[in-house]
């Protein structure tokens, strides 16, 4: 017997206690939304193969005595928090239950607690699942809670429909209408006065408890403007309230039920449960379609697949504690505390940033109640599940190989998923390695004879990308491959790509490790270059984000910092140092026809003549620099994560205090590699400004054909930090992405320059690139024709 058989068997007899006993509203009713049926339908879909996205619901362990009993207490944490979020108020919609004051803002269907449920945006790397917000939509929520006074269900719609969001006036006004939200012309914002007496009928005019079915108390004053907690009021785009048993909220979250569930995945040909419902446009389906009432339990059972099933942070895996729990008896609290802080706060040690556990208590008398419903633990002879624990996705450390991955002894769990998707995308670049090696990872010497580089090698690089891809970086920032295996692979190599286009451009066609003198008036380079070059302040990169700021690295005016490698020009330009104003003024001029520097004040093209504070240039392959950067390392990798009890990659490194150890020979194994791909995950990949997402334009380009030079232009504005500004080296930038592109045969190397789109070729040249269009376009021909005879671009 399978394991959804044997759960299935176990479940049917005991319909009715779930629907009379369990599943009860705070009235002690029964509830009429939730039933055991839909949920036996439900696990139907989700328990068998293939499930949703390759996901099932967990069942339990097949060939092990016992086994099912750890299916069945995960359905059991499962419904004690669905018994607590939404059973206990026989909600399907989320209720208006937010009060500001003493009032309920018709506006909290954008967002309750402070919240915007249509900014639940996806994170980078999966931007193309979510929905896009449509400010027409109009929607009513099917259910609303009942209680006396109780606010009217949540309502969306376009602002020259509903210019503000109530229109039953308190009082002895009242405005006749047969639809909930009324239609209005009132321009203010309203709420819903829970006290007022409705039914009235000897008012002039009449008043009547009639905005919606069982009203007995409460309506619409519209007097004044009230906002939500975030200080909307109107509902334009607001439709994305929670829905289901667990409550799905958000663009992101409908945008996935559509991808793998709804109409989108049928639009693309894979395989769709509900082809005909299109969650993005058609949310409300969830809980008004009579014609699928399992979708109210799927909408949370793909959720606790998706987020707590999967979760793994700070040493607690689920499954492997569910284990723990089941073959430990079942005797304690602390697992289902830990599954509650997951669900209701996002951690499994709450308080963690948002706050205690709403209804823990409860939660864990739920917890309680399903289990004794299912006479667990069974038997009284003592007899137990003794399944082998579920090891936890492999965190991999960067100077480990491919070969020494352990394999987990669950059947594609989440980390396989992973570790196959970085096979995959390590098997396609292992074929292509004396390419790399020869074209991306060398660089002309001095004589100008083509070398490997010795600081940035193809085996470093697979062991950096593993960590990123397969771990990632405070568990969640990770190198963008496009996720799961089964998709193409031509995004996450495109990615690398551009990557290493950049990585060539900044500091492998030059072998170095630290930036150094590239920005010169004629052959004078200012020594307080080491403050920033091109116009550049890199003390004033610091965080925007009120969060991020408190991550950056202090400025000390006393740090005296030397670099230590300058790379293939090591011997002919003086290195980056640092030092104080009072041990040094100023900071003098580097002559490169005499060979010497010369002492006298002399302006960097930022106008600084001292290098005081002046430590945090670049390093690795993409000169990571500026306080704020160097700090986002020290707080994820290095001593402060170790300080703060967290895992570090570099836990004996302090990035603020000593970034000269990131190449130091020391130090400098696979680092060079693990601080880019960590700045790339944090400030490239997860752009998403001003209309513009790295992610989003990414997919853009490879569905187009690779022939829009805009994406790589506008990536390189990002990596320099000169966005809208002349970017240093664009032509190379964008010459080295092509090359990549077509050695690693991931377009027709024919495809990318035509001379249809160099009417829209977006060079920004620096002051060493400026040239007329004539010549831009001679040399464009120029490029097109040493690419493809195979040629080198990186000294043109």
């Amino acid at each position: 017997m399978s394991l959804l058989a044997k759960v299935e068997s176990i479940l049917s007899p005991i319909t009715d206690t779930f629907d009379n006993k369990l599943f009860l509203t705070q009235l002690y009713e029964p509830s009429k939304i939730y039933k055991a049926a839909d949920l036996l339908s439900a696990l139907s879909i989700v328990g068998n193969e293939p499930g949703i996205a390759d996901k099932t619901f967990y069942l339990g362990e097949e060939g092990v005595d016992l086994g099912w009993e750890y299916g069945l207490v995960n359905l059991a944490a499962f419904l004690a928090q669905c018994m607590k979020e939404t059973i206990l108020y026989d909600a399907c919609d989320e209720n208006n239950w937010d009060l500001v004051g003493s009032q309920y803002p018709l506006s909290n269907s954008c967002g309750q607690l402070g919240q915007s449920y249509q900014d639940y945006n996806c994170p980078a790397g999966e931007k193309h699942f979510q929905c896009a917000v449509d400010p027409e939509m109009t929607i009513t929520a099917t259910t609303h809670a009942s209680w006396y006074g109780a606010p009217p269900g949540l309502f969306c719609g376009p602002t020259s429909t509903y210019p503000f969001t109530g229109a039953f006036l308190q009082s002895t006004q009242h405005i006749i209408h047969d639809r909930w939200p009324p239609l209005t012309t009132n321009t203010t914002s309203g709420y819903w006065d829970y006290s007022h007496w409705c039914d009235n009928p000897w008012a002039n005019p009449p008043e009547y408890c009639d905005v919606y079915e069982g009203q007995k108390a409460g309506g619409i004053d519209n007097t004044e403007a009230v906002a939500n907690r975030a200080g909307r009021t109107d509902v334009e785009g607001c439709c994305w309230w929670g829905r289901g048993v667990i409550q799905t909220t958000g663009v992101c979250n409908y945008g996935k039920l559509n991808y793998y569930l709804g109409a989108r995945a049928a639009q693309d040909g894979r395989s769709s449960r509900y082809p005909e419902i299109d969650f993005c446009k058609t949310p409300d389906k969830i809980c008004s379609d009579p014609n699928y009432p399992e979708l109210k339990w799927i909408a949370g059972l793909f959720y606790w697949m998706e987020s707590v099933q999967s979760y793994n942070q700070g040493g607690w895996y689920y499954l492997a504690e569910l284990h723990k729990f089941v073959n430990g008896g079942m005797e304690d609290n602390s697992f289902i505390d830990a599954v509650s802080g997951i669900v209701n706060r996002g951690c499994h040690n709450p308080p963690c940033a948002t706050g205690e556990v709403d209804g823990a208590t409860q939660r864990r008398n739920h917890f309680t109640n399903v289990l004794n419903a299912l006479e667990l633990p069974s038997g009284s002879n003592g007899n137990r599940p003794s399944s082998i624990i579920p090891e936890a996705p492999v965190i991999v450390t960067p100077n480990v190989t491919q070969s020494t991955y352990a394999d987990t002894d669950t059947n594609e769990t989440t980390a396989q998923l992973q570790l196959n998707t970085y096979t995959a995308l390590t098997n396609e670049l292992m074929h292509y390695q004396d390419v790399i090696e020869n074209t991306v990872l060398s660089y002309p010497d001095l004589d100008g004879v083509k070398v490997k580089s010795g600081t940035y090698t193809f085996e470093k690089l697979l062991q950096s990308l593993a960590y990123a891809i397969d771990s990632g970086y405070a568990g969640e920032k990770k190198f963008y491959t496009n996720g799961t295996m089964g998709t193409s692979l031509k995004y996450g190599m495109v990615n690398l790509a551009a990557f290493l286009a950049q990585a060539m451009t900044e500091s492998i066609q030059y072998d170095a490790c630290e930036e150094f003198h590239l920005d010169s008036d004629g052959a004078k380079y200012a020594i307080s270059n080491s403050c920033g070059q091109f116009g550049n302040n890199y003390q004033d990169y610091q965080c925007k984000d009120s969060w991020d700021g408190v991550l950056e690295c202090p400025i000390h005016e006393s740090m005296n910092i030397k670099a230590v490698d300058g790379g293939k020009y090591g011997f002919q330009r003086p290195n980056f140092y640092c030092r104080s104003k009072a041990e040094k003024p100023f900071s003098g001029v580097f002559d490169e026809r005499s060979s010497s520097i010369i002492e006298i004040p002399y302006p960097n093209s930022a106008n600084r003549t001292n290098v005081e504070g002046c430590c945090f240039w670049g390093r690795g392959a993409l000169m990571t620099k500026g306080p704020c950067m160097l700090g986002k390392l020290n707080h994820y990798l290095g001593s402060r994560a170790a300080d703060e009890g967290r895992a570090a990659l570099y836990p004996e490194i302090d990035f603020c205090a000593r970034p000269d150890l990131i190449c130091r020979e020391s130090a400098s194994s696979n680092i060079v590699w693990d601080i880019t791909l960590f700045e790339w995950v944090e400030r490239i990949q997860s752009y998403d400004k001003n209309g513009w997402s790295y992610i989003e334009n990414l997919h853009q380009f490879v569905d187009g054909g690779m022939s829009d030079v805009s994406f790589i232009n506008t990536v390189s504005e990002i990596v320099t930090g000169a966005v809208g500004r002349n970017v240093p080296f664009t032509g190379q930038r964008w010459a080295n992405f092509n090359l990549l592109l077509t050695n690693l045969q991931l377009k027709d190397e024919q495809s990318f320059l035509t001379m249809t789109n160099f009417n829209n070729f977006r060079y920004r040249w620096s002051s060493a690139e400026r040239l007329s269009r004539p010549g831009l376009i001679l040399v464009g021909f120029i490029i097109t024709g040493i690419l493809l005879l195979g040629f080198d671009f990186t000294e043109l």
